[in-house]
């Protein structure tokens, strides 16, 4: 090969060496989010969970109207009361209450369209859990269990102290139909609970 033609070669050559290189070295977000939808996984896909405190407990603001309902008499031995759709455990020793309910979407703390009977063509809900008297660090959840498994709504940590709420939205449109509880917990522990079902396709 003479000097010449060396010379005319010699940048295209390194143009092509480069391309290709790019080619090989490029990450592909496409590639990788179809091969991400290709593997299989649960038929619930749980949203990005949320929430904030509205009001600190120190402060002198009225709460917002809540529908917790208050005890108006000691807790006697006997037989405790059938639990409303809403389930409300007791105060807990430092006064935390909470309430859960299943909404079309949410706006705020305020639940649009309260959900206990979802319709084959409602593509999400979200769980919404209103509380009172909370602590700064407190983990708040909200996991949903029925026919088609256990999903968990995903923890979120209170940044401050007070009342406010939280909320976790669950893909539910190629769930499985049945009877379905959302549980709100607090550290863990179970804090209130709701039913729903969820109707065929």
């Amino acid at each position: 090969m003479s000097r010449s033609t060396f010379e005319q070669l010699r940048l295209p050559v390194a143009l092509l060496l480069i391309a290709i290189a790019a080619f090989v070295l490029w990450p592909r977000g496409d590639t990788e989010s179809q091969s991400l939808e290709a593997t299989p996984g649960p038929s619930v896909i749980v949203g990005q969970p949320g929430g904030e405190v509205i009001s600190a407990s120190a402060s002198a603001e009225p709460s917002p109207p809540t529908l917790i309902p208050t005890l108006s008499a000691p807790r006697s031995a006997g037989p405790s009361p059938t639990p409303a759709r809403t389930g409300t455990p007791p105060r807990a020793d430092d006064g935390f209450t909470a309430e859960v309910l299943v909404c079309r979407s949410i706006s705020g703390s305020s639940c649009n369209d309260e959900l206990d009977n979802v319709p084959p063509n409602v593509s999400s809900i979200t769980a919404l859990v209103r509380f009172t008297d909370a602590n700064g660090g407190d983990a708040i959840n909200a996991i949903m269990r029925g026919p088609g498994g256990t999903f968990d709504g995903g923890v979120y940590s209170l940044q401050g102290g007070g009342d406010g709420y939280y909320y976790a939205t669950f893909g539910v449109q190629n769930l499985e139909a049945g009877d379905y509880t959302v549980t709100a917990t607090r550290n863990g522990n179970e804090v209130a609970t709701t039913d729903f079902r969820k109707r065929g396709r």
